[in-house]
């Protein structure tokens, strides 16, 4: 998924990507800290959202919305029941970008990667054993 996330914003889409600024699982919270650096690169704009976000939205191109509660990793893909709904819409998206997007965006703060040797120590552990999280 981070691959994915990476190669839109290369091919340059604006890509927002908001996640907990506090995350209530701090082991979580470090693993997706360890992929900072390379989506920050990559031209991604990391927000850290004041409070725990749970849905899920994603708007492409102006028109293609999904929305839901799955996670995009391997062990909700694969092993819970949650549910996303897609649309291709523009009226749904410009509504999407108005009363969820642009409003999520000026509460949140950007993000920048662990920058100590500690921190991208545990980032890295964290994330190597993300799919058991």
């Amino acid at each position: 998924m981070i691959g994915r996330i990476v190669r839109a914003a290369q091919r340059g889409a604006r890509v927002r990507l908001f996640v907990p600024a506090n995350p209530n699982n701090w082991a979580c919270g470090a693993a997706e800290q360890f992929h900072h650096r390379r989506l920050l690169d990559a031209g991604v704009q990391l927000l850290g959202y004041p409070k725990m976000l749970h849905a899920k939205a994603f708007v492409a191109d102006g028109r293609h919305v999904l929305a839901g509660t799955c996670n995009l990793e391997a062990w909700s893909l694969k092993r819970f029941f949650e549910i996303d709904i897609g649309f291709d819409s523009p009226d749904l998206a410009a509504q999407f970008e108005e009363r969820f997007l642009a409003p999520a965006e000026q509460v949140s703060s950007g993000l920048q990667p662990p920058s100590g040797l500690k921190e991208r120590a545990r980032a890295a552990a964290f994330a190597a054993i993300s799919p058991l999280l």
